[in-house]
């Protein structure tokens, strides 16, 4: 498997990432008319988080995702709705496109066509749809920690921040170092330079500073090792 990538223990029944505890929160959205095709649709989501084009998108990063979903979860209003949208939000992923989070949508869509309330696909949709990190006001609190949940690996320890900041150079190998990077920079000084970087008062307190320090590391890293970015 590419990079970090792996089958983790989770991935069975019980773990985070196994079918038990998806079977549980689909099942809970189901209509009652709808059919439970839970099993076929989470295998779906292992087999697309698997895909050989990812080293960051990775199962990894839903199980990390899932993981910070936990401690928030009694501070949601629609767990449900979150969880899922935690699931969909890269499930298409292509490197280097600019519509992996439009096509997660439309598949999230379609798939809970006819299965799912028409208001709770609608609010699912649009925490996928905010993982576009344009920096649009987001008032919502649950898109809020979506946004956040998704950008949490900024606010890891630096060991972690810059593993994942790897892997993500790692599906973009088609690009040169000076096309990545000044593309990173502009991307990380868009959302960077709002007053918050995390939107949540949770994320905020917890990783704010964190995130702010490993940005100014990792673009001194990047100055000494490729002398592309002046920043």
């Amino acid at each position: 498997m590419p990079g970090n990538m792996r089958m983790p223990d989770n991935t069975m029944p019980g773990g985070v990432l196994g079918y038990d505890r998806f079977q549980l929160v689909w099942g809970r959205c189901l209509l009652d008319s709808a059919i439970d095709e839970s099993a076929a649709i989470h295998q779906h989501l292992i087999d697309s988080y698997s895909e050989p084009q990812r080293f960051y998108h990775t199962l990894d990063h839903i199980e990390h995702c899932l993981s910070l979903f936990d401690k928030i979860r009694s501070e949601v209003e629609n767990p449900e709705a979150l969880e899922l949208a935690i699931w969909y939000h890269d499930v298409v992923y292509t490197p280097g496109a600019i519509d992996n989070e439009q096509l997660s949508a439309d598949q999230f869509m379609a798939t809970s066509n006819g299965v799912f309330d028409d208001a709770l696909r609608d609010t699912i949709y649009r925490h996928i749809m905010a993982t576009v990190h344009d920096v649009s006001e987001i008032k919502n609190t649950d898109t809020q920690y979506m946004i956040d949940i998704d950008l949490s690996s900024f606010g890891l320890p630096w060991p972690e921040f810059i593993r994942d900041s790897d892997n993500l150079r790692l599906e973009m190998k088609g690009q040169s170092d000076e096309a990545f990077y000044q593309k990173q920079a502009a991307f990380q000084d868009k959302l960077f330079g709002q007053p918050r970087f995390f939107k949540s008062e949770y994320f905020y307190r917890k990783y704010e500073t964190q995130a702010r320090q490993n940005r100014s590391e990792y673009f001194e890293t990047i100055r000494h090792k490729c002398n592309l970015v002046d920043k």
